[in-house]
C-alpha cells in the first residue's frame, strides 16, 4: 500500500486508529511511571518519620524523601505528582512513611494530609512533675520544658494566684484525658491543650456555675478535688471523703490529708510516718490549717463533682482498708480503734 492509499485508509478508519495512537504512548508512559516510581529495591526497611515544612516545594519534598531512602528517583516523584495534578497540594506536616511505598502512594498520603498523630494520656491525680516525666518516658517531650511551661501558665482568670508557695500555676488544671496531636508539638502547646480541655469540661458539666452558686472559687474547687482524687481509690467514695474534708474545714480542724505530704515528698509513699507529718512546708495540711496553697494534682470530673455534691455525714475521720476502701468514723477514739482493727 503506497503512502497516498495509507493516508486515505487512515482517514476512513480514524475512529479505530486514533484510540490506538493515544493508548500506546499512554501505556508506555504509565509503564515508565510504574517502573521509575517503584522504590522497593531502594527504600530503607521500616517506618520513617518525614516532616514536610511549610513552603517546601515538590522538588524539596522529593529530595527529602530521596535522602531518607524512601524515593529512588526524585524526578520521577515530581513527575508523578504533576501527572496526578497534586504537585501543589502536598500538605505540610509530619508523616510516618513505610519503606517500599511507591511514588504514587506517597503522593496520595501527602495530598490527603494523613499526618502522623501521637497519643498521650494524663491519668487522674497526676501532678505537673509526673505528667512531665511520663511525657519524657514515652519519648514525646522534655519533662524540664513541660514543667517550665507550667510554672506561670494561667490563661484563665480562675487559675491566677499570688501565693508564692505555688510551684506551678497550671498545677491541677492539666485535665486528665487522652490527647491526640501531631509530631513536633512543643511542650507548651501540649500544656495549653490540657488546660483548655479542663476549661471545656468544667463548663460543659456546668461546674463553674455550680461553684459560683456555692460561692466557691474554681481554684479552691480544684484544690479540694485534687485531694479527694488522690485519697479515693474507688470513685464511689469520693463524695464521702469530700464531705469529711469539708466538715473538717467547717469546724476549724486541719484537713490532715496524707496526699499533701506525698506532694511535698514528691513520691507516692505507701505509709506516711509521724515524722513526715511534722515536715515544715506550706502544703502540710497536718501542720497548717485550711487548704494547701494550691492543687496537688489533676482531678477528674467525678472528684470535682464530689466536692460540689459531698455526702453529708457526721464523719470526721477515715482510714484505708487493705483493699483500698476506707473505714469512716466520727470520733478520734473510733478512728484509733479502726486503725487497730485493720492492723
Amino acid at each position: 500500500m503506497d503512502t497516498e492509499k495509507l493516508i486515505q485508509w487512515l482517514k476512513t478508519k480514524w475512529y479505530y486508529v486514533l484510540p490506538v495512537l493515544v493508548a500506546v504512548p499512554t501505556a508506555c508512559f504509565m509503564l515508565m511511571m510504574s517502573v521509575r516510581g517503584n522504590n522497593t529495591d531502594f527504600a530503607a526497611a521500616g517506618s520513617h518519620l518525614i516532616i514536610v515544612k511549610e513552603g517546601m516545594t515538590t522538588a524539596d519534598i522529593a529530595q527529602l524523601l530521596h535522602e531518607k531512602q524512601l524515593v529512588k528517583d526524585p524526578a520521577a516523584f515530581r513527575l508523578e505528582a504533576r501527572f496526578k495534578g497534586l504537585a501543589h497540594k502536598l500538605q505540610a506536616g509530619p508523616y510516618q512513611i513505610k519503606g517500599g511505598l511507591s511514588n504514587g502512594q506517597i503522593v496520595d498520603v501527602m495530598a490527603k494530609g494523613r499526618i502522623k498523630q501521637l497519643r498521650f494520656t494524663v491519668p487522674e491525680g497526676y501532678t505537673i512533675a509526673k505528667i512531665g516525666k511520663k511525657l519524657e518516658a514515652e519519648g514525646l517531650g522534655s519533662a524540664e520544658k513541660f514543667c517550665a511551661a507550667a510554672k506561670n501558665y494561667a490563661p484563665y482568670d480562675y487559675m491566677q494566684t499570688d501565693n508564692s508557695n505555688v510551684i506551678y500555676k497550671a498545677e491541677g488544671f492539666a485535665f486528665p484525658a487522652t490527647y491526640d496531636f501531631p509530631v513536633g508539638v512543643g511542650e507548651d502547646k501540649l500544656l495549653a491543650m490540657m488546660v483548655h480541655q479542663f476549661d471545656v469540661e468544667l463548663k460543659e458539666a456546668g461546674l463553674d456555675k455550680a461553684a459560683a452558686e456555692q460561692k466557691m472559687s474554681i481554684r479552691n474547687l480544684v484544690n479540694m478535688a485534687a485531694m479527694v482524687e488522690l485519697e479515693a481509690v474507688f470513685p464511689e467514695e469520693q463524695p464521702r471523703i469530700a464531705g469529711v474534708f469539708l466538715k473538717r474545714l467547717s469546724v476549724g480542724m486541719p484537713i490532715q490529708s496524707d496526699t499533701t505530704i506525698q506532694y511535698i515528698l514528691g513520691e507516692q509513699k505507701e505509709i506516711i510516718t509521724f515524722a513526715d507529718t511534722e515536715i515544715q512546708n506550706p502544703y502540710n495540711t497536718y501542720q497548717n490549717p485550711g487548704m494547701p496553697p494550691g492543687p496537688i494534682g489533676s482531678p477528674g470530673l467525678s472528684a470535682l463533682k464530689a466536692v460540689l455534691q459531698p455526702e453529708q455525714t457526721d464523719y470526721l475521720y477515715f482510714v484505708a482498708e487493705k483493699d483500698g476502701h476506707h473505714r469512716f468514723t466520727r470520733t478520734y477514739t473510733e478512728h484509733l480503734q479502726a486503725i487497730k482493727d485493720i492492723g
